[in-house]
């Protein structure tokens, strides 16, 4: 049975359990609540007055109470997905990393641990270990959440959930993959319109604008007069998380309030895009890029957005869709705009193709802001470099756009190097 004073209870009821013999409570708590937990405890009990935000800061606070509650080694015979230090464990863990503006969790099971890192800026850092015992319980819960088959631990899986705790909501993506000694989960936190999860001056979320992506004058006049265009191909390049559906959504949302049909082929769906048809790719039951767009074509769209062109056919339904009334922006893995046009010519396209619908290539990534040596990194900058199909750049290639930055005191020389590398 569920005990009467439990983590849960306490947060439905917002009563902050202080010690033994004391406890927090609001102005319009009622007697019933402090008779409650008299009785519970079976002892006269001080009640002290605070406000409601001062108590979920004591019940996040307790989130170490709660791994302390599952820590003992006599409880790992009995702990299971179900159980309430579990839930409360996974669902503090969540909170915990959205108040910390983390993208992604990282559970990663090590000899003697359960390791947790989190992305915050583009980079992982450790967070906190927990015992290994722990580890299945926890994945069975995220898995029982995602909707994933716990029974098959052999191959990788994949899932999602809505999260709603105490101060945060979030779409939660999941990912399992079986490693040396058990499992490993990686959780990617999408923000919803109620609780959009922001990089400044970079905004991540569903109302991203082009304004908002810190792009100069000449890069962001190019983009409108692109997502305005009534036909033609426009690519975004760059490596994973770079934030190219960022770029993408962010384009979008400035045409979604005309009369024109737009439809979206992801994979899967990050951001909901209100006003937009979002198409969720399946490949295990051969719904592809390449089959969703055919049948797109069939639907009367104005502007479709192929979430990544990844082999010959999507590449050559996506062109013959641009040139034939449509405008078609996507996504391409390479390091810079110049070789974008490589990747297209390995994917069977010739420069020569492209010639009547080509609206451009550019290429994306994102830099730690750090406005003084002396202070740490905070948020993450896009840069970028544009190449128009006359061959000339928007305003610069890559590395200048991103010197530029060095100068305007927005990052450093280390940065820079670290994410260009020799790119650009």
């Amino acid at each position: 049975m569920e005990p009467q004073l439990s983590t849960k209870w306490c947060r439905e009821h917002e009563v902050a359990l202080l010690g033994n013999l004391s406890i927090a409570v609001t102005n319009d708590s009622d007697e019933f609540l402090l008779q409650k937990v008299r009785t519970e405890l079976g002892a006269p009990i001080n009640a002290c007055v605070k406000s409601k935000a001062e108590i979920h800061l004591l019940l996040s606070k307790n989130c170490d109470r709660i791994e302390d509650a599952i820590l003992k080694p006599e409880s790992a015979q009995s702990t299971s997905w179900e159980s309430e230090p579990i839930v409360n464990l996974v669902d503090s863990l969540i909170e915990q990393s959205i108040d910390l503006k983390a993208t992604d969790i990282h559970l990663e099971p090590t000899g003697q641990s359960l390791r947790v890192r989190l992305r915050q800026d583009g980079l992982l850092n450790d967070f906190k270990n927990l015992p290994l015992w722990i580890s299945e319980p926890v994945l069975v819960r995220l898995k029982i959440l995602s909707e994933i088959d716990i029974t098959d631990k052999r191959i990788p899986h994949d899932g999602s959930f809505h999260f709603e705790g105490l101060k945060h909501t979030a779409n939660i993506r999941v990912s399992t993959l079986p490693v040396q000694g058990g499992e490993k989960a990686v959780l990617r936190i999408l923000p919803t319109t109620s609780s959009p999860i922001a990089f400044s001056p970079l905004a991540r979320g569903p109302h991203t604008k082009l304004e908002s992506l810190g792009l100069s004058k000449a890069h962001l006049q190019f983009l409108q007069e692109v997502f305005n265009s009534p036909q033609g191909l426009f690519l975004v390049t760059g490596p994973t998380g770079s934030g190219k559906t960022t770029t993408l959504h962010a384009g979008l949302q400035e045409i979604l309030h005309k009369q024109v049909n737009v439809t979206t082929i992801e994979d899967p769906v990050e951001y909901p895009l209100e006003g937009a048809a979002q198409v969720q790719v399946n490949e295990k039951c051969s719904f592809t890029f390449a089959s969703a767009l055919r049948a797109i074509l069939r639907q009367d769209p104005d502007v479709i957005m192929v979430g990544e062109i990844r082999d010959q056919e999507t590449a050559q339904i996506a062109l013959r869709a641009a040139q034939t009334g449509h405008l078609v922006v996507s996504t391409l893995h390479t390091n810079s705009a110049k070789a974008g046009y490589t990747r297209l010519e390995d994917l069977g396209i010739s420069r020569t193709a492209l010639q009547e619908s080509h609206l451009g290539i550019m290429a994306q990534r994102l830099v730690r802001c750090r406005p003084a040596q002396a202070l740490p990194y905070s948020g993450r900058q896009a840069v970028v470099e544009i190449l128009k199909p006359d061959g000339n750049y928007v305003d610069g290639t890559l590395r200048e756009n991103a010197m530029r930055l060095v100068q305007a005191g927005l990052t450093d020389e280390p940065e820079i190097r670290r994410v260009l590398g020799n790119v650009g």
